[in-house]
């Protein structure tokens, strides 16, 4: 059995999914003190950030493993208005936002309510 998700329905799953991953960046951006900690920009420096770290991993070879990191801290510092530093240190914030997430969706956590546990998955 295919699973197409297409027009509107896709559209909205794409929306949810940029909300998802973006509120971490956006909530760092206010806890670090950003001049500019709102969620369109946060989805603007990862919209931004991700094509900047794949051309540096491109031009850099082997080294663009260690680089393309640069090209999230670029756009934090300039599209969230930080500091380099504010940037480095919104980044291991909103890393563990993102591990946060991670345990949240694998139903890791118990007693969440709505939230079903960890099992094995669903088969169609």
């Amino acid at each position: 059995m295919d699973f197409i998700l297409t027009g509107w329905p896709a559209f909205i799953f794409l929306v949810g999914f940029v909300v998802v991953f973006s509120t971490p960046v956006w909530l760092a951006g206010r806890l670090i003190g950003a001049k500019h900690p709102t969620l369109w920009r946060a989805v603007a420096s990862l919209a931004v950030g991700m094509p900047v770290s794949i051309l540096l991993a491109i031009l850099t070879g082997p080294w663009g493993f260690l680089l393309a990191p640069v090209g999230f801290l670029l756009s934090f510092k300039y599209i969230l208005g930080t500091s380099f530093l504010g940037a480095v240190l919104l980044a291991i914030v909103a890393g563990l936002g993102y591990v946060v997430i991670g345990y949240l969706i694998s139903g890791v956590i118990p007693g969440i309510p709505g939230l079903p546990g960890a099992g094995q998955g669903i088969t169609v």
